[in-house]
Order: C-alpha cells, then sequence, then structure tokens
C-alpha cells in the first residue's frame, strides 16, 4: 500500500553513490539503500522535463520506504509505501 504525498524536498546527493539525505517537514532521513530509479516519459516536445523517480529504504526514527522524484533540479517525496 502506497500513500501519495508529493511534496517538496531538500536533497543531498553524492555523484557517486545517488541521494544520501533528504530533508521532509523539517526531518532528515538518510538513506540506506536505493531499492530501484526509472524515467517516466513526458512531453517533452511541450517543454516538460523528464522525471526519474527513484525508490529508497530512509530512515529518521525507523526505516520506511520512499520515492523520490527528480524533475530538472527541483525533488519531491513522491510516495511514502507501507
Amino acid at each position: 500500500m502506497s500513500k501519495l504525498i508529493d511534496e517538496p524536498i531538500t536533497v543531498h546527493v553524492s555523484k557517486e553513490s545517488g541521494p544520501t539525505a533528504f530533508i521532509w517537514r523539517k526531518r532528515l532521513y538518510r538513506v540506506i539503500n536505493i531499492l530501484s530509479w526509472w524515467r517516466e516519459p513526458s512531453e517533452w516536445w511541450n517543454g516538460e522535463p523528464v522525471r526519474i523517480l527513484i525508490r529508497v529504504t530512509a530512515e529518521c526514527k525507523r526505516p520506511g520506504i520512499y520515492e523520490l522524484c527528480k524533475s530538472d533540479s527541483d525533488w519531491s517525496l513522491r510516495r511514502l509505501l507501507d
């Protein structure tokens, strides 16, 4: 089961390993593992940027699965998975 969040976040990225942490609702979540990533098609001919989605295991107080979305230089928390 998943919950749609779609809120902006700040993401810390390592060039070697991708996202290492993100801040959501003033809390720091440390990325434990990148589970998968994919690109979503867009109407690039209309100027819409390609979105990259990254599913991670991250923890603040306890571990959870989160879906991060990168569109141009903007990041958002797309989903929280149970």
